[in-house]
C-alpha cells in the first residue's frame, strides 16, 4: 500500500524554483484544512474558510505567533479539487526564503513531503482522471510550441482515451458473443466467423491510424528534425547561428571546421524545428572528419526536412551534385547562401524542382522567408491537421501490441482451431488498452511514469 493510500496529507511548492512575483505552495489529505487552519490567520475575521474561496492573511508560527507572510489562501474541499482529496493553496510572495518557511511550517504541522507526480498521480487513483490524462499533463508542462500544447490539451480533455474506450467498447461487444458460444454450446449458437473477422479487423483499422498518427506526433513533441546538409565552406554553420539568432556554432575561413552534430531549436508560427547544423560532405581529410561525414550519411535517412546549403557565389561544382544526389528525395530546401555577393551560380539548382530560397547568412537577408519557407513544407506535408495524434512511444507501442492480438484473434475466427484461442486474444487485447487508459497497468510502470514529473505537480 503506498502513502496515499494510508491517507497522509502532502504538501510541497507548486511554482518554479527560485524568485518570482507569487509563490505557490499546496497542499493534499485528509488534514490539509486543519493544517491550514493551524498557521493562517485572515485579516477580517472569519468563523471559517469557505470551500473555493480565496482569503487575504498571513501565514505565521503558531509556536512563536511571529508572521512569515502575507498571502492569500484557498480551502477546497473533496471532490471538487484536483486530486478528489481536500486540498489548499497558499499563494505567498515568490521570495525562496518565503517558500521555504511557510513548506518547513506544513511539514511541522503535520504534513510531509510530496514525491514527484504525487499530486497528479492521487488524481488517477481517485479516479479523476485516466493514466492516459495522467501523462499527458506532463507533456502539456513540457509544451514548447503552441502546437505541442494543442494536442497535449487534446489528450488531457480525454480524446486519446475516448477512442481507446471505443475500441473497448467493440473488444468487448465481440468478447460476449464468443464467450456465450463457449458458455452455451449446446444452444447451437450461428457461429459468423467472417462477420467477427471483419469487425476485429475494422478496430484493428481504427488502432492502425492511431499508430500511424505516431510519427507526425514524435515530430510535433520532439521538433520536425531539419539537416543543414552542403558541401564545405558553404556557411551551413553560419546559417545555424543566423535561424538560432546566436552563436550555436563554431565559424571559421576553414573547411571542415564542423565535426560532430550541432543542434538548436527554433519556433516558427508556434511550430517547433530542430535544426542541426552538419559536417560539410567531401571526401575526408582525417578519421575525425570521416566519423563526422560518417554521422551526417547515417542521420539523412531520419531527417524530416533538409537544408541544402549552396554557396551562390561560385560556379555550382561536382561536391554540390554529390551532395544533392544523396539528399534526393528528401523534403528539401535549397538555401543559396551568400546572397550579399555577386552571384556565380548557373541553372544547375534551377533545374531540379525544389524550393529555392536566397539567403545572406552574414547580414541575415533572407532569414524570415527562409523560416516562412519551413513553415510551408510544414504545412504541406500534413503536419498541420488537427485530428488526434499518438505522441507517447509507450502508447504507440501497446497499441502496436493490442493490433497485433486482433490481427492473431482475426485469424482465429476464420480457422478451425478451438474457439478459446479467439476469447483468449480478445481478452488479451483488452488488457493490452487498460494500459494505456490504467485499469490493468503495474505499480512498477505507473512509478516510472510519475517519477518523470516535477515535485508539486
Amino acid at each position: 500500500m503506498n502513502e496515499g493510500e494510508r491517507g497522509d496529507t502532502i504538501c510541497a511548492i507548486s511554482s518554479p524554483t527560485g524568485a518570482g512575483g507569487i509563490g505557490i505552495i499546496r497542499m493534499s489529505g485528509p488534514a490539509a484544512h486543519s493544517i491550514l487552519r493551524k498557521v493562517f490567520r485572515s485579516r477580517k475575521k472569519v468563523r471559517a474558510l469557505v470551500s473555493h474561496r480565496l482569503y487575504l492573511g498571513f501565514v505565521f508560527n503558531p509556536e512563536t505567533m511571529r508572521d512569515v507572510d502575507e498571502v492569500l489562501v484557498v480551502s477546497m474541499g473533496k471532490p471538487r479539487t484536483y486530486t478528489r482529496e481536500q486540498m489548499a493553496e497558499i499563494y505567498s510572495h515568490g521570495s525562496l526564503a518565503a517558500q521555504r518557511l511557510i513548506l518547513a511550517l506544513l511539514l511541522k504541522n503535520g504534513a510531509r513531503l510530496a514525491e514527484p507526480g504525487e499530486f497528479t498521480k492521487r488524481a488517477f487513483l481517485n479516479g479523476r482522471i485516466d493514466l492516459a490524462q495522467a501523462e499527458s499533463v506532463l507533456h502539456v508542462i513540457e509544451s514548447e510550441s503552441e502546437d505541442e500544447l494543442r494536442h497535449a490539451l487534446m489528450h488531457v480533455k480525454g480524446l486519446l482515451s475516448e477512442a481507446i474506450n471505443a475500441a473497448k467498447k467493440q473488444i468487448t461487444r465481440l468478447l460476449a458473443e464468443v464467450e456465450a458460444q463457449i458458455d452455451f454450446p449446446e444452444e447451437e449458437i450461428e457461429l459468423r466467423a467472417e462477420e467477427w473477422a471483419s469487425r476485429l479487423r475494422a478496430v484493428r483499422g481504427e488502432l492502425a491510424r492511431l499508430i500511424s498518427s505516431y510519427y507526425e506526433g514524435r515530430a510535433i513533441r520532439q521538433g520536425l528534425e531539419v539537416l543543414i546538409v552542403g558541401r564545405t565552406n558553404v556557411g551551413k554553420s553560419s546559417l545555424l547561428n543566423a535561424l538560432a539568432v546566436r552563436e550555436r556554432a563554431i565559424v571559421t575561413p576553414l573547411p571542415g571546421t564542423t565535426r560532430d552534430l550541432v543542434e538548436d531549436t527554433i519556433l516558427v508560427k508556434g511550430v517547433k524545428f530542430r535544426i542541426i547544423d552538419t559536417a560539410g560532405l567531401r571526401k575526408p581529410k582525417d578519421p575525425i572528419e570521416e566519423e563526422g561525414i560518417a554521422r551526417v550519411r547515417k542521420r539523412i535517412p531520419l531527417a524530416d526536412m533538409v537544408l541544402w546549403v549552396i554557396d551562390a557565389s561560385e560556379p555550382y561544382t561536382a561536391e554540390d551534385e554529390e551532395v544533392y544526389q544523396t539528399i534526393k528525395g528528401k523534403e528539401t530546401i535549397a538555401v543559396l547562401n551568400k546572397a550579399d555577393l555577386p552571384g556565380r551560380l548557373g541553372e544547375e539548382v534551377a533545374s531540379k524542382s525544389l524550393m529555392r530560397v536566397s539567403v545572406s547568412a552574414l547580414t541575415g537577408s533572407g532569414i524570415e522567408a527562409l523560416k516562412e519557407g519551413l513553415y510551408r513544407v510544414f504545412t504541406a506535408t500534413g503536419h498541420a491537421g488537427s485530428s488526434l495524434l499518438v505522441t507517447s512511444v509507450r502508447h504507440r507501442d501497446v497499441l502496436e501490441k493490442t493490433a497485433e492480438a486482433l490481427e492473431r484473434a482475426a485469424h482465429c475466427s476464420i480457422t478451425d482451431g478451438p474457439i478459446e484461442f479467439l476469447a483468449f486474444e480478445l481478452r488479451d487485447s483488452l488488457a493490452r488498452l487498460g494500459e494505456i487508459t490504467g485499469e490493468t497497468c503495474t505499480d512498477e510502470l505507473l512509478n516510472d511514469i510519475f517519477s518523470r514529473f516535477c515535485i508539486g505537480k
